[in-house]
């Protein structure tokens, strides 16, 4: 049976990157709060199908609602890291870096009182002028990272990166990469089953994305942001097109979610991918 992971990451709807009205972490609390019912009925649809997600939290909302982080672990899920300000990785320094990931760190394991093994930076922020971050990611403690997008992406993306599950040998140790699902179409390939992607294409075609994937002998992963799945949800400043990207059929990503977790994928968490030794 095909391998998948079911992901989300927490975060608010204003945590887009790049934009205009990209709002500053000092600004974060005087926003309206919207995550706790997204995330609510997310953790609800996954409970009504008996499956278990990856949820990479973002530090800052983490300490804002640790109860929230407690359900979340006590229903089976995996609780790993976003970062803690939701900054891109290829534009901060690696003390900058280092000192986000190494708080949300703390942060989640003394919510849950248990290791935090896994990583994924802001926007998928890795790029292939960064190496920096892979050896940062694991000196921090984390055993496995899924920040790599390995295709063409407005801010990161690592275009020749592996289409596969792979190990990434650092001074520190091993750090297992499980980097998001592509699809080769006419020599370009594109994401299928995440964020606006998932949004964007119908579910047929993301169906097919899927089989091609399972051809190819891969897994395929599954991400999704709690503002998806809520179409009321304010809007910042930005150009049309990523106004678009942003925006764009967020009233079905909810049922296309509901969908795929009503087919009979074999649903996996990410840390269940590394060596039994590690997998605390």
């Amino acid at each position: 049976m095909q391998t998948c992971f079911m992901t989300i990451d927490v975060e608010e709807w204003f945590n887009i990157l790049d934009v205009p009205g990209e709002i500053p972490v000092e600004k974060w609390g005087e926003q309206a709060d919207r995550l706790v019912p997204n995330m609510e009925r997310l953790l609800d649809l996954l409970r009504k199908y008996n499956i278990r997600a990856t949820c990479f939290w973002l530090g800052y909302f983490a300490e804002k609602y640790p109860d929230l982080v407690r359900r979340c672990a006590e229903e089976g899920h995996e609780i790993a890291s976003h970062g803690y300000a939701h900054i891109l990785a290829y534009k901060s320094s690696k003390e900058q870096f280092r000192e986000d990931i190494g708080k949300t760190k703390d942060i989640l394991e003394n919510i849950i009182q248990k290791p935090v093994l896994g990583f994924r930076a802001a926007g998928f922020s890795t790029t292939q002028d960064s190496p920096w971050v892979f050896e940062e990611i694991r000196k921090a403690g984390y055993l496995y990272d899924s920040s790599c997008f390995p295709g063409p992406r407005t801010h990161g993306g690592m275009k020749s990166a592996p289409l596969d599950i792979h190990t990434i040998h650092t001074q520190h140790g091993d750090l297992l990469e499980i980097p998001q699902s592509m699809v080769t179409v006419f020599g370009h390939r594109i994401n299928m089953v995440g964020g606006g992607y998932l949004r964007l294409y119908p579910y047929p075609i993301i169906k097919w994305g899927i089989r091609q994937l399972k051809k190819d002998n891969r897994p395929f992963v599954v991400y999704i942001h709690p503002r998806e799945i809520d179409p009321g949800h304010p809007h910042l400043k930005m150009s049309l097109f990523r106004r678009f990207k942003s925006y764009v059929n967020l009233k079905t990503t909810f049922r296309k979610v509901s969908r795929l977790c009503e087919e009979e994928f074999d649903f996996r968490l990410m840390g269940s991918m590394l060596p039994k030794e590690q997998n605390v």
